[in-house]
């Protein structure tokens, strides 16, 4: 059976506890990710910094509800609402309980994590906690499409 080391995509970007929300938003945007590990200095990881947490904090109205008339006014709030938390650090919007799998973990273990939390990424660290990558569903899937094929053989 396989593990998750030999799966998982070991190039990733991270943004520590102290940095800026506006800092995190630009990697955000760049790396083309709506979500981030976030660690401190010695690469360890601590949680995880979402868009949509972000999103929820700036939009006036109820998350995901923008009527037609009111849209320029909603994005303007937004935007204004930005401006009043861009400079907060990471540290004060990160989920700390976000769930992190082993690089040894076997990959059947990790259908279950993804599944149960309904995330579309995990990330990696080793035995001391040091952030090592991240394995996104696609990553399972082809695990699974493997397993399949050597039933076939």
């Amino acid at each position: 059976m396989g593990i998750v080391k030999d799966y998982m995509m070991r190039t990733l970007v991270s943004v520590c506890e102290d940095d800026q929300i506006k800092e995190a938003i630009r990697i955000m945007y760049k790396a083309e990710m709506s979500v981030l590990p976030v660690v401190n200095a010695e690469n360890k990881f601590l949680g995880t910094i979402y868009s949509e947490n972000i999103l929820k904090n700036i939009l006036p109205e109820k998350y995901g509800y923008l009527v037609n008339n009111r849209l320029l006014y909603e994005v303007n709030q937004a935007a204004d609402n930005l401006e009043e938390i861009k400079d907060r650090t990471v540290g004060e919007y990160m989920f700390a309980r976000t769930s992190a799998v082993l690089e040894n973990d076997k990959m059947y273990k990790i259908a279950d994590v993804m599944l149960d939390n309904k995330e579309s990424i995990l990330f990696v660290v080793n035995e001391s906690g040091n952030l090592r990558g991240y394995i996104s569903r696609a990553d399972l899937l082809y695990y699974l499409l493997k397993v399949c094929n050597k039933q076939d053989e």
